[in-house]
This record gives structure tokens, C-alpha cells and sequence, in this order.
């Protein structure tokens, strides 16, 4: 259908404009509970939320922003879109789209790759699922507007070779690129935009491949394109189990060189993916030290926004506001791009403090003696601290070596307390401890082999079992961080191994790694140290049907050299022996009752004979604990862990009994505090999250994840062992 253009004017209220000018992006949805009013919701404003009413935006879906006009949307059927520009207060009305397959739904993403008020200017919209484009020529000295659609699939077959479609449509300097996703490959596409008179035509050049980035099929990715002044490429790894990230890579495309730059500094740049909405992405290259560099993360639950940080490679988790609606929430940036408008940044006044000055320091008058002795009784941040008061404190306490073996004989002792943290940090090179209870930090460098993209798979005895995926072939090692022991294990024939265990240190003549690889049927792999190949278990048969299946296995747990067992999806544990010619596997206990599929479960062994259950949900508001009766075979809750305390995470489990009252009946995480980052932990006393404050409980607590970061860097528990 064809219509008029028509050009209106939209009332903004007029508290509109100077929260643009003072913030560097808004968030805007439709109110449920303030008679369908806006909200204009900024994450950094303390304030939280705006009401407002916006006309133009009642009853719209905001798709895009380009050239300061914001593209809006109504919902099918015969839907109608329009152009806005907040600054000016114009619109654009474009004619009812009626699709002659499917509805508007199918449009994912669009594009406007030059204002409006240019000669030639073309709104694109794009429907992977039937390989089509639909545009509209934006001309006001056209009599009528129309909407046209046109099938690529053919083009891009016979440019690429390869089936497929196109996503995430951009541009970037007057061009439109977009992604082209296939089963074997993801490259970049030109979409070249040529207006001929009355004609338009659309035609896909080939412009450069994707950026390479590893894949072990345990995690789905979400490639973004984004282009302003420069191209942009963003990949978002998301868990299939959590629906947390797993890893975020940030690329930039050298125009001269045509080769993708790997970000590892945003220079206080903002970036914002809306993974809800169709992974729609914002940039925005100026911002204020205080807000920029991060990359924030619109959650698919519409209620959670993960900002990552690229430095330290965390994950930081914020709530929307209550009063937003959970079906239409995206961003959107009133002001143009080109304009570089920069905000007004309020900085407080402040001295810089020389501390090893010793003028007014109360320690001036100690004997160095028994300042030294002062430090023997100091360990970790408390060192540092004490170290750093003055240049007296600096020669009584010098830098502990983590090869000195007079200076880490007390922190042997000291470690024994409790397991740590340990991160792999593969930006800076090196390895972080963390006690969990003084949130005390101890570095040393990373070993060479452990240089790349790196997994830690395992962890138990005080050795960790790490892939590094960055080697050809892959290369698989045993490794104790406290002694720098380091153990080479047979390139495995089978590709990345994920569910790996093993019962006893790699010292041990009796050490065995067992890894499942679940293909078409469940593998067992074992091998040792000083063997040439992993060797492959076939034929693992139910003890009551005798039928092979695939199994979808986690947290696999040694209980003897012939014996593991594994949790099933939903929380079923299963058993696997093998001995000689015998193979099979039975389940022990289904999964505990009411098991929803967005909860994830934990596997930990207590003892010999003990197994408990940790289960749940995606951002820690249900936390429930169940213990395996060995008699009934059922998995019954548990109220209190009594003595003891469990360590979980991604890569291991630990359970044991605490040295010390204040650590016993807890749940520590490898997340931590978004503002002290210190470890927090699960209280089953208290049912709520906590942090320590030296031996004592913070007063502050939280019923869940929001509030809290989690580390994307390699890392595990680890019980230090210095032998």
C-alpha cells in the first residue's frame, strides 16, 4: 500500500532533554502501573527512574538509532513504522507494511545508512528467516511511499558458496554491512545501496572474514555487528546451562589493514547489547572515566543488565527498576552520533598524600627490631598495607618471593584454613590467589605453558588439570601453582576435553584422569602420566536395559580408580564402573522433586560415601541443599551443613569440615562484592549472601546474585598443597 509523506510534531516532555544532556544513555519502556506513562531509566543515575509522557512512544517499539532519528515500530498486525527525531521533535510516518509470508516479527534488525533529508536516502529492514530485505526509498518529492521486499539467498549463495543469511545489519561511514552466519563460517557482507531514478538496487559484495575465536560447544555465542566512525565486531559466549557468560570478545577493524584489533582497553568508551531485543548495540566513544569502559549487557530476562569489564574481565549484575515492563525494554540515545556532544564531568577537590614520607609517621620512633617482628605476624593485604605506611615499614617487611622459603613457611600455615580462589588473569599475565574469608591476594607470574587461551578443567589435591587451546595440538597439563610442578599429559586424540576427574595427586602411582566425551554415546577416556595416548572405554550399558545412550554429563566425581560418578541434566546422578570387560552405568538417585530447567546443579562429595546436591536458580534467589541417603537411594534437604563448608564452581566442588566457627555452614562462590570485591557466600543460618569483614560477617546482606560480579577469566578452588 502506498501513502503520502507525512512530517509531525511530537510533544516531549520537557524533562526530556536535559536528562540527554546530562546523561550519556537512557533506557525507556512502557510503565505497567502508572497508566501507561514512560520511564526513562538511567544505570548510573541514582535516582533510578524518570516518569514521563511520550506520545509518539505509546503503544511503539523502539528498533533502532541512526543520524539522531530513532526508528519506531507498532506490533502486527498491519504494522506501522515511523521515524523520530527527539531533538527536532519531527516524524516520519511510513505506510502499513503488509508482508505477503509471515508478519513483522521476522524483521530483526534495520538500518538507515544516511538522514532522511538526503537524496537517495533508504530504510532497510532484514528477514533472515526468508533471506529477504524489505525497504523503503525515504524521498518527500515522491508522491507516495511504498514498501518493497527482496530475496538475497540467491546472492548470497553464489557469492559465498554457502547457505545462510544475513543479521545484524549496520553501517558505517555511508555503507551497510552485515553479517552473513553459516554452518561452516560468519564473515562480514557489503550491502551496497545504489538509487537509480525510480529504481533501487541492493547487491552483496564480499568485504572480509570474521574474527576466529575458539568454540567447545558448551556454550552458545551471539555475534553483534556495529559500526559508527568504525567498525565493530562483539561475541557474547552465553552458558546453556545459567544463562551467565562465559566470554566476551571485543574487536575493531583497521580500515587500512583490514585486520580485526582485539580490544583490551575501552578507554572509557560505553558500549550496550541488547541480547533481548535482537542483540541490538549502542556505542558511544566519550564518556566519563566514572561510567565508560564497560560493556553492558541487556539480559534476555528483561530484568538484568551484566556489565563486563574488560580489565579485570568480571561481570558485574544490576536490577532494572521494578516499575519497567518485562516485554519492551530497549535503549535507545536521543542524540546524534556525529554531534560529540561531551558532558559536563563535576570532579571534588583532593590532595595527593606522599606516603613514604616518615615526617609525622608515630613508627619513626620503633626500633626497626620490633618492627620486624611486627611484620612476621602480618600476612597478605595486611603486609601490604603495613608495608606501604612508610620507607621504616618497607625495610622491615620486604617483598615476600614466592620461592623464598623462609618467607613462605608462614604462609603455608596460614593456607591451610580454608581453599582459595585461584584466576588466571590472561590480560596481565598472572596468577591471583584469594582467601575467601580476609579477601587477602597473593600473585605470581604465569607460567609460559599457561600463556593463551587457557581452561582450567579440574581441580583437587592442589593441582589443576588446564587445557591451553592457544597450542597445536592441544595440549593438556597437570599443574600446582604453590610449587610450580608442572606434568604433561597425552595430547587427546578426541579434540577439547571438558568433564575430567581424578581421585588421587598426580605424585601418586595410583593417579588416573578419567574425561567424558558424550557424542552419539557416552566415552570414557583414561589416562596417566608418562603415556603416549589416552586410552578410550567403549560400551557403557544400563544395568537394566542394556541400551546405549547419549548422556549429558557434569561434575564428574571419583569415588575409586573404577568408579565415578556424574550428575544428569536436572540433577540425576548416575554411577560408571568399569572393570576389565565390565562397563556400565545405573542411576543412583533421580533428581530431587520440582527441579526447574533454568536451575543448575552442583555436584559435591563429602566424603568417601557422602554426596551433596546444590541446586539453583540463574541469579541466586533459591538456594537448596539436598544429601544422598544411601539406603532409600533419594536425595533428602538439608537445613544445616553443621561443621562443614562447600566450595562450587564452574570447574570443581569441594566440601569439608571448617578450621574455624565463622566459616562453617556456608556456601562460597567465585563471585564477589561489586563494590568491596570481596568473596561472598551463602548463609544456610541466615538464608541470604554475605561478605567477611576480617573474621566477622558484614552487616550488609543480599537475597541474590544482583549487586555482585563473577569472573570470566579462568578459575577454580584449589586446596594449596606445597609438596
Amino acid at each position: 500500500m502506498d501513502q503520502k509523506l507525512q512530517i509531525s510534531s511530537c510533544l516531549v516532555c520537557d524533562r526530556l532533554l536535559p536528562l540527554v544532556a546530562r546523561f550519556p544513555w537512557l533506557q525507556v519502556a512502557q510503565s505497567e502501573e502508572v497508566g501507561g506513562d514512560q520511564i526513562l531509566y538511567n544505570k548510573n543515575d541514582r535516582l533510578s527512574y524518570y516518569p514521563c509522557r511520550i506520545p509518539v512512544l505509546t503503544g511503539r517499539r523502539i528498533r533502532g538509532c541512526f543520524h539522531g532519528w530513532v526508528i519506531l515500530s507498532t506490533h502486527p498486525e498491519n504494522v506501522m513504522w515511523l521515524l523520530w527525531n527527539p531533538v527536532t521533535n519531527k516524524a516520519i510516518h511510513l505506510p502499513p507494511m503488509v508482508l505477503e509470508n509471515g508478519h513483522s516479527e521476522s524483521i530483526t534488525d534495520c538500518c538507515l545508512p544516511s538522514p532522511p533529508d538526503d537524496i537517495g536516502s533508504v530504510l532497510l529492514l532484514n528477514r533472515p528467516e526468508h533471506c529477504s530485505f524489505v525497504f523503503c526509498r525515504l524521498d518527500r518529492k515522491r508522491k507516495r511511499l511504498r514498501w518493497t521486499e527482496m530475496a538475497y539467498d540467491r546472492q548470497l549463495k553464489s557469492m559465498s558458496g554457502q547457505d545462510g543469511f544475513l543479521r545484524s545489519l549496520t553501517c558505517c561511514n555511508g555503507k551497510v554491512y552485515a553479517l552473513h552466519s553459516s554452518v561452516l563460517y560468519s564473515n562480514l557482507i557489503q550491502v551496497e545501496i545504489v538509487v537509480k531514478n525510480e529504481e533501487v538496487v541492493i547487491t552483496l559484495l564480499p568485504f572480509v572474514n570474521a574474527p576466529n575465536m575458539f568454540f567447545n560447544g558448551y556454550f552458545t555465542m551471539e555475534p553483534i555487528l556495529k559500526g559508527c566512525k568504525e567498525l565493530f565486531y562483539i561475541n557474547v559466549g552465553v552458558s546453556e546451562t545459567m544463562r551467565t557468560f562465559t566470554d566476551v570478545w571485543l574487536f575493531r577493524l583497521d580500515m587500512t589493514s583490514m585486520i580485526w584489533e582485539k580490544l583490551e582497553d575501552l578507554n572509557d568508551a560505553i558500549y550496550f547489547v541488547d541480547l533481548a531485543h535482537h542483540c541490538w548495540f549502542f556505542y558511544r566513544p566519550t564518556i566519563s572515566s566514572e561510567v565508560g569502559g564497560y560493556i553492558h549487557i541487556f539480559s534476555q530476562t528483561d530484568k538484568v543488565i551484566s556489565s563486563y569489564n574488560i580489565i579485570d574481565n568480571t561481570v558485574s549484575l544490576s536490577s532494572m527498576p521494578c516499575l519497567v515492563s518485562s516485554n519492551n525494554v530497549p535503549l535507545w540515545e536521543c542524540r546524534a552520533e556525529e554531534e560529540g556532544t561531551k558532558d559536563e564531568i563535576v570532579t571534588g577537590d583532593y590532595e595527593l598524600v606522599d606516603v613514604s614520607s616518615t615526617k609525622n609517621s608515630p613508627l619513626v620512633n620503633i626500633p626497626i627490631d620490633v618492627l620486624k617482628m611486627i611484620m612476621e605476624l602480618c600476612l597478605g593485604v595486611e603486609y601490604l598495607n603495613f608495608r606501604a605506611t612508610c620507607k621504616r615499614c618497607q625495610l622491615a617487611a620486604p617483598l615476600i618471593r614466592w620461592s623464598n622459603e623462609a618467607s613462605i613457611s608462614r604462609l603455608q600455615t596460614y593456607s591451610l584454613a580454608s581453599p582459595w580462589l585461584v584466576v588466571f588473569d590472561r590480560h596481565r599475565g598472572i596468577i591471583t590467589f584469594t582467601d575467601p574469608m580476609f579477601g587477602d591476594k597473593y600473585f605470581k607470574k604465569t607460567p609460559q605453558e599457561f600463556i593463551g587461551d587457557v581452561r582450567i578443567r579440574y581441580s583437587r589435591h592442589g593441582w589443576l588439570l588446564v587445557c591451553n587451546l592457544s597450542h597445536e595440538p592441544l595440549s593438556v597439563m597437570l599443574f600446582n601453582p604453590f610449587t610450580n610442578d608442572i606434568r604433561e599429559l597425552p595430547h587427546p586424540l578426541m579434540g577439547n576435553i571438558t568433564n575430567v576427574c581424578f581421585s588421587d595427586p598426580p605424585t601418586s602411582q595410583d593417579f588416573l584422569v578419567v574425561g567424558f566425551i558424550p557424542e552419539e554415546k557416552t566415552y570414557i577416556y583414561i589416562s596417566k602420566i608418562n603415556t603416549e595416548c589416552w586410552q578410550r572405554v567403549l560400551g557403557f550399558f544400563p544395568v537394566d536395559t542394556g541400551e546405549i545412550v547419549p548422556r549429558s554429563i557434569s561434575f564428574p566425581t571419583p569415588c575409586d580408580r573404577r568408579v565415578v560418578y556424574a550428575l544428569e541434566a536436572g540433577g540425576r546422578l548416575d554411577l560408571y564402573r568399569w572393570h576389565d570387560r565390565d562397563r556400565f552405568w545405573e542411576v543412583i538417585a533421580e533428581a530431587p522433586q520440582d527441579c526447574s530447567s533454568a536451575a543448575q546443579c552442583f555436584l559435591v562429595k563429602c566424603d568417601k560415601h557422602c554426596f551433596i546436591l546444590v541446586r539453583m536458580d540463574e541469579y541466586g534467589e533459591l538456594v537448596e541443599v539436598f544429601k544422598l541417603n544411601q539406603t532409600t537411594q533419594e536425595w533428602e534437604k538439608l537445613e544445616c551443613l553443621g561443621r562443614h563448608m562447600i566450595y562450587i564452581c564452574g570447574a570443581t566442588c569441594l566440601c569439608m569440615e571448617a578450621k574455624t566457627p565463622e566459616m562453617e555452614n556456608k556456601i562460597y562462590f567465585p563471585r564477589l562484592h561489586s563494590k568491596n570485591g570481596k568473596i561472598i557466600f551463602y548463609s544456610l543460618e541466615t538464608r541470604r549472601f554475605h561478605t567477611f569483614n576480617g573474621r566477622k560477617v558484614e552487616e550488609e546482606s543480599f537475597r541474590d546474585f544482583l549487586g555482585t560480579k563473577y569472573i570470566l577469566n579462568p578459575h577454580a578452588w584449589i586446596e594449596p598443597s606445597w609438596c
